[in-house]
C-alpha cells in the first residue's frame, strides 16, 4: 500500500484513534485488492471499482460513511484529487433531507411532516449523488403544496449541516473590535484569500475544491465571494463555484452552471431542458450562507436568493439583511 505512512498520519491528524486508523487502513487495503482484481491498482485506480465497493458497503449496511471517508482521505494523500472530490460528494448529501424533515416537524408538526413525506423515499446513506435529485424534487414540491411557498422557504432556510456557532464566534469579536461592516468584510475577504493561496502553495484541496492561481485571481477580484459586499442595509454574497478551476476554463454555459452548483442533491439534475430540482430548494444554500451572519450579528438574519444555477443563472447570489442593532 503506497502512501501508508502519510495516510496513517492524515487519519491521526483528523482525530482518529488507533483502532479507527487500523479500520481505515483495512478499507484501503480492501480497495487495493479489488483494484488488482480489475487489472488496476491504487496508483492507477478505476473509479467504477471504487464506487462498486461503496455500493457493496451500502447493501451490506456497513458503516458506509467511515468507508467513504477512509477512501477519500487516501486519495487526497495520493494526490488523486478527482477521486477524492468525487468521494466527498458522496458524503455531502448524507443527513440533509432527514434534517430538513426534522426541522419541518419542529416548525409545522408531525402531522404536516407526515403528509409531506407520504410516498417519498429517501436514498440510503452512501447513495450516489445522482440518486438524490428525485427525492429532493419530490420533497420541495410536496413541501410547497402542503405549506405554501413562504412557510416552505422558512423550513428550507436553515443551518442544515449543523455548523456550530463557535466556528464564527471569533468573527463576531473581530467585527465588534473593528466597528465597521465594510472594513470587516474587506478584512475577512483578505484573510480568505490567504487561505486559498496556502492551498495553491501546498497543493491540498480546500474543502472539495482544487485551488489554482487562476482561482485565486478570480476570487480576489470578487469580494462577494467568500465574504460579501454591503450595499445599504444588505450584504450581497456570490457563491464561489463548486469546481472553480474548471468553471473558469469552461466556455459552455450549461457546464458552467453544473460546475457552479455546490449541492449534490441537485447538481446532476441540471440539464439543457432545465433543472429537475425546483430553484426554491436554493433557500437551503441561503440558510448556509446566512448562518455566519446570524452568529456575527448575534441575532437571526433574513436571507434572500437573488440568483441560482437551478433557476438558470450562471452563479448563485444572495442578500442578507443587516439587523438594525449591527455596527455600521
Amino acid at each position: 500500500m503506497k502512501f501508508e505512512k502519510e495516510f496513517r498520519e492524515r487519519c491521526t491528524v483528523r482525530g482518529l484513534d488507533d483502532l479507527a486508523v487500523e479500520r481505515a487502513v483495512r478499507q484501503v487495503l480492501e480497495l487495493e485488492r479489488r483494484q488488482i482484481q480489475r487489472g488496476a491498482s491504487l496508483e492507477r485506480p478505476i473509479l467504477a471499482g471504487v464506487e462498486v465497493m461503496i455500493a457493496d458497503a451500502v447493501a451490506a449496511k456497513e458503516a458506509v460513511q467511515e468507508v467513504i471517508m477512509a477512501l477519500a482521505r487516501y486519495f487526497a494523500v495520493a494526490k488523486e484529487d478527482a477521486l477524492a472530490i468525487r468521494l466527498l460528494a458522496y458524503l455531502l448529501p448524507i443527513g440533509v433531507l432527514p434534517t430538513m424533515v426534522e426541522r419541518l416537524s419542529a416548525l409545522e408538526g408531525d402531522v404536516a411532516a407526515g403528509r409531506v413525506m407520504k410516498g417519498i423515499s429517501l436514498p440510503p446513506e452512501g447513495a450516489r449523488p445522482e440518486d438524490y435529485p428525485g427525492a429532493t424534487k419530490a420533497f420541495v414540491m410536496a413541501l410547497e403544496t402542503e405549506l405554501g411557498p413562504d412557510k416552505a422557504r422558512r423550513v428550507l432556510t436553515c443551518n442544515v449541516h449543523g455548523i456550530p456557532p463557535e466556528a464564527f464566534a471569533g468573527e463576531r469579536e473581530r467585527l465588534l473590535e473593528i466597528g465597521s461592516i465594510d472594513v470587516w468584510l474587506a478584512d475577512y475577504h483578505a484573510r480568505q484569500m490567504d487561505i486559498l493561496k496556502r492551498h495553491v502553495d501546498d497543493g491540498t484541496l480546500w474543502y472539495e475544491q482544487r485551488i489554482t492561481p487562476a482561482v485565486v485571481d478570480f476570487v480576489r477580484a470578487r469580494q462577494e465571494m467568500l465574504s460579501g459586499v454591503r450595499d445599504g442595509d444588505s450584504i450581497f454574497i456570490t457563491k464561489i463555484p463548486y469546481d472553480p478551476d474548471r468553471f473558469i476554463a469552461s466556455k459552455d454555459p450549461l457546464e458552467r452552471r453544473r460546475l457552479a452548483c455546490h449541492c449534490p442533491l441537485a447538481a446532476s439534475s441540471i440539464t439543457a431542458e432545465g433543472a429537475g430540482v425546483p430553484s426554491s430548494w436554493c433557500a437551503c444554500s441561503a440558510g448556509y450562507e446566512k448562518f455566519r451572519f446570524d452568529v456575527i450579528f448575534g441575532e437571526e438574519t433574513e436571507a434572500t436568493v437573488l440568483a441560482s444555477v437551478l433557476a438558470g443563472d450562471e452563479l448563485c447570489r444572495f442578500a442578507v439583511k443587516i439587523p438594525a442593532s449591527a455596527p455600521h
